[in-house]
């Protein structure tokens, strides 16, 4: 997968198709929707495997031929009890057979453009998938789109599959590099960075840690809790060479943490690789920190 799984471990609480022990051709009805409301789940429950895997069954039981009308609902649940097998199966048939239910749609929904757009990006089938987003964006009003985050993710996954370089995919985040960075875009970059796989990346990783300790410091300009001075100082020292503002970051944040042995030490290294003239601008905050830690 391209974000890792922890972002897919959610729980889902629903209706429950319960047909219980008599099948469709028993029922009088050509309209699915009306059998759909005589055969009503027993309540709201928490779902399960067993659960998922009872409904998907019951739905392939069903004779669909009975039916004149609104079959466009029976194969939305058909992809639907589908895709919440694969939930918990992870088996990329279920993802393909939820695709074939929604494909059977003849008239799609804003969801099931969402939804098909979703299930071939999960699928790495991103030519498909991203033609279905474009049509979600044109049929879907602006105001019924789904949130930031869930779009970003499927437009990333794409992305992130172009190249397993970082710099390649850190140049498609424009969002990144907007010039109002308030604290909505600090959340999100930094949400976005630390959802990133990054175990697809095998080039570039120190501009990862990079932007992930830069994020983190500028988060706690607007939250001033140490763990996020902690946290940015971890990222920026997992790199494998700092750059001199990095090495002034980290000393700084040491700085702030009292943590004045380290401090000192990563503004050695500050100095030794900054000329003379640049850190002249940074001399009272220096002089600062050394009186504090004397």
């Amino acid at each position: 997968m391209i974000f890792s799984r922890k972002i897919q471990q959610i729980f889902i609480i629903g209706f429950l198709l319960s047909f219980h022990k008599h099948h469709a051709q028993n029922s009088a009805t050509t309209d699915y929707k009306v059998y759909q409301q005589a055969h009503q789940p027993l309540g709201c429950q928490i779902m399960d495997s067993v659960l998922f895997e009872k409904s998907l069954q019951e739905l392939l039981a069903l004779d669909t031929n009975q039916f004149r009308q609104n079959l466009d609902l029976y194969y939305r649940n058909l992809a639907q009890a589908y895709f919440s097998v694969w939930m918990y199966s992870a088996q990329q048939q279920d993802l393909r057979n939820a695709v074939v239910a929604l494909q059977s749609i003849k008239e799609l929904k804003w969801s099931d453009l969402w939804n098909l757009a979703n299930h071939f990006i999960q699928l790495n089938d991103c030519e498909l998938g991203l033609i279905y987003l474009s049509r979600y964006f044109a049929e879907t009003p602006k105001e019924y789109w789904m949130p930031y985050m869930d779009i970003w993710f499927l437009q990333n996954s794409c992305m992130q599959l172009a190249s397993n370089d970082y710099n390649e995919f850190r140049k498609t985040q424009f969002e990144w590099e907007s010039p109002q960075q308030d604290s909505l875009n600090t959340i999100n970059k930094l949400t976005q960075l630390k959802l990133l796989d990054t175990t697809f990346f095998t080039q570039n990783m120190d501009a990862y840690y990079h932007d992930l300790g830069l994020a983190y410091l500028q988060y706690f300009s607007y939250h001033k809790n140490s763990i996020f001075l902690d946290k940015s100082n971890e990222a920026y020292l997992k790199q494998k060479e700092l750059s001199s503002t990095d090495l002034w970051n980290v000393s700084m944040s040491f700085y702030s943490l009292n943590q004045c042995e380290k401090a000192i030490y990563y503004l050695k290294k500050y100095r030794q690789m900054t000329p003379k003239k640049i850190e002249r601008q940074q001399k009272q905050q220096i002089e600062l920190m050394k009186q504090a830690c004397h």
